[in-house]
């Protein structure tokens, strides 16, 4: 009996033997897949965080450069764009200025008083639009090219008004040298009256005639002289509304005496026919 007893409890020993080490086993190895587990999560979580912050960082590094670079760049484009539109309006104001010059030293019926004030207003203002042509492509700044565009606008509406007052001029003179020659025709009118009255004959229709076109002619030189004066007040004109006043009570006066003109003529005309059919019948 004591050696059953003695067996019996080494068989209960070794069965509690046999079914533990499984048991150890399976709890050593659930627990290291558990370190294991919670080692590489760490670690991702780390190697996460480094790759972010390296992420962070390295955009925080590129894009301050990139960043200013892009408004540099798009500051010199702004600025290249100002430099070539102000340069092309400058270089095609000139080429109209030197056109209009030759014009005006070329003119027939101007005075040489009107043509030389013309001219050297005009070489001035072509003088300072080259000048301002440099100060544009010297400009490097939005400021610089906003401020010489400021003093471009500034003598291009200068020219304009020389321009106007030139273009007055040469009108004024065109008409002047129409008045000249019907006052011209005014004395063949008179001394037909006068061949008239010699021979006996009735000058009354060529008396009536000339009183008209005295007067058409008269109001014409009147006209002119009116807008020859406006003309020149445009340059002295205190604001642009008070100018183009000016200009179109210029333009209005010269339409007048162009009509005065014509009509004068048109006397001269109406009184030929008549005559040619008193001397048919």
């Amino acid at each position: 009996m004591k050696y059953f007893s003695l067996a019996l409890l080494i068989v209960v020993i070794l069965a509690i033997a046999i079914f533990a080490i499984p048991i150890v086993d399976k709890d050593s190895v659930e627990n290291a897949s558990i370190s294991k587990t919670q080692a590489y999560s760490e670690n991702d979580q780390t190697a996460e965080g480094q790759n972010t912050a390296s992420k962070g960082n390295s955009f925080s590094v590129r894009k301050a450069p990139s960043t200013e670079n892009e408004s540099l760049n798009i500051a010199e484009a702004m600025v290249s764009r100002g430099q070539k539109y102000l340069l092309t309006q400058v270089g095609n104001r000139l080429k109209q200025l030197l056109s209009f010059k030759t014009r005006i030293e070329n003119i027939l019926g101007l005075s040489d008083a009107d043509r030389n004030s013309i001219v050297s207003e005009l070489n001035a203002e072509i003088a300072m639009l080259e000048t301002l042509k440099t100060e544009v492509s010297q400009s490097n700044t939005k400021e610089e090219i906003r401020i010489v565009a400021d003093k471009i606008k500034i003598e291009w509406l200068k020219s304009v008004q020389s321009v106007e007052r030139a273009e007055g001029l040469v009108l004024a003179s065109k008409e002047t040298q129409l008045i000249s020659d019907a006052d011209a025709a005014s004395l063949g009118i008179q001394k037909k009256i006068d061949a008239l009255k010699a021979e006996g004959k009735d000058a009354k229709p060529y008396e009536e005639m000339l009183a008209t076109y005295s007067k058409k002619v008269a109001s014409a030189k009147q006209d002119v002289e009116s807008a020859i004066e406006k003309s020149k007040a445009v340059a002295s004109a205190s604001s642009d509304a008070e100018k183009e006043k000016l200009v179109k009570e210029k333009n209005l006066l010269l339409k007048s005496s162009q009509e005065n003109i014509r009509d004068a003529y048109k006397t001269i005309g109406d009184e030929a026919r008549k005559d040619f059919a008193r001397r048919v019948k």
